[in-house]
């Protein structure tokens, strides 16, 4: 487990919660949370654990989601938001493309990438289709956005085909991203990022080919 995200337990109590509002706490929140399902298994995972690990009351979990599965919904469109979905393209799509992916590289190395691959394994193990879908969508979106937003620029400055912006296209980066993540075992390196992108991506999304 990453020493950044090492959250000492300890009793909590409502007041040491309200000490801590909105963004703050919520982060708090998430970071327990994936902390919480890397270490015990989304069968295991329990709301109290997530509030004594997070430093916060019980009941500040439940006023913001109604249970466990809400939750890590929440925590995984936040791991998800914290890859450059603010990120502005530069025009060069190859750079953005190649610049997010070592991002989204990075975030699985973390404790956040083997919450979810514990997670993935768990839902597997129980079936739970439908909620794995929505886990899926929540990681993905954020993702997908910003990658629509690097072809857009390049469909503006004619290096890239229209077409481009079909959704199967437009997630294949990402996609490759999570799959090699869950079947390796580890982050795709840069050489394997550059693989992916001189050899599927870019002559698939490239004007003129």
């Amino acid at each position: 487990m990453n020493e950044s995200f090492t959250i000492e337990r300890s009793a909590v109590t409502e007041s040491t919660a309200g000490r801590r509002r909105g963004d703050d706490l919520e982060r708090a929140i998430f970071e327990a949370a994936l902390e919480e399902l890397a270490e015990v298994g989304y069968a295991n995972l329990r709301m109290e654990a997530i509030a004594a690990r997070a430093k916060a009351g019980k009941a500040s979990l439940y006023k913001r989601w109604p249970d466990r599965a809400h939750l890590i919904r929440a925590a995984a469109r936040y791991m998800a938001t914290a890859v450059d979905t603010k990120f502005e393209p530069s025009g060069d799509v190859r750079a953005d493309m190649r610049h997010v992916m070592l991002r989204i590289g990075e975030n699985q190395a973390g404790p956040a990438g083997e919450a979810m691959r514990g997670w993935v394994g768990e839902l597997r193990a129980t079936s739970d289709a439908e909620e794995a879908e929505k886990i899926r969508e929540a990681i993905e979106q954020p993702r997908i956005r910003v990658f629509a937003k690097i072809l857009e620029s390049g469909i503006a400055n004619g290096t890239v085909r229209p077409e481009a912006l079909h959704p199967r296209i437009v997630n294949l980066a990402p996609s490759m991203m999570t799959q090699h993540f869950l079947m390796k075992g580890r982050p795709a390196s840069a050489a394997v990022i550059d693989e992916m992108l001189d050899h599927i991506v870019m002559p698939l999304v490239s004007a003129g080919r």
